[in-house]
């Protein structure tokens, strides 16, 4: 059961990095995609907090978990997280049209949802 969750980390954050998203800017506006966009992704990296505590739980009630397992669980927590929390940062930067903040921001949100991704595929091998 501790499998399950780092498996759907990884499923949640491949269907929203590249098909919803991705789809989202080909077919909507730019004013659309902005909108939509800014709804989606603070529920994406609640959705990934939550799946990281059902990660830890599971850790918690399991006979024998590693270290590196509960540290990729606490991980998915803040990096998730911190991702949320940059978000209100983020469009501000956008509407204020200040690219250097926005580049910052956005990448690190991109970096620690990439090394969410992989520490979740990484757990299958731990």
């Amino acid at each position: 059961m501790h499998y399950y969750f780092p498996g759907m980390a990884v499923g949640v954050i491949l269907i929203q990095s590249a098909i919803i998203a991705p789809t989202l800017f080909k077919l909507l506006t730019k004013e659309e995609f902005s909108v939509v966009i800014r709804s989606l992704w603070p529920k994406f990296f609640i959705f990934l907090g939550v799946i990281g505590i059902g990660s830890l739980v599971t850790l918690l009630m399991h006979n024998d978990p590693s270290i590196i397992q509960y540290i990729i669980a606490g991980s998915t927590i803040i990096f998730s997280f911190t991702c949320y929390v940059i978000i209100p940062a983020t469009n501000r930067a956008t509407d204020q049209k200040n690219e250097k903040m926005f580049k910052i921001l956005h990448k690190t949100s991109v970096y620690l949802t990439i090394l969410m991704l992989i520490s979740n595929i990484g757990f299958l091998f731990t």
